[in-house]
């Protein structure tokens, strides 16, 4: 039971920190064409520090 917690738990985090890396390394444009519409309204350094700060 415990080393599936351990399993689940990691598999989120590699979730989320590939998500915090796509805001990262990626220009705002493409994330705005691959449907993150909030990021129309952001300027580039926001989406950049959510990236950052998301994982």
């Amino acid at each position: 039971m415990n080393t599936t917690l351990w399993v689940i738990a990691s598999v989120l985090a590699l979730v989320f920190l590939a998500a915090g890396l796509m805001k990262v390394s990626q220009p705002r444009e493409k994330l705005v064409a691959s449907g993150m519409a909030w990021t129309a309204d952001s300027s580039s350094g926001v989406v950049k520090a959510v990236g950052a700060v998301d994982p």
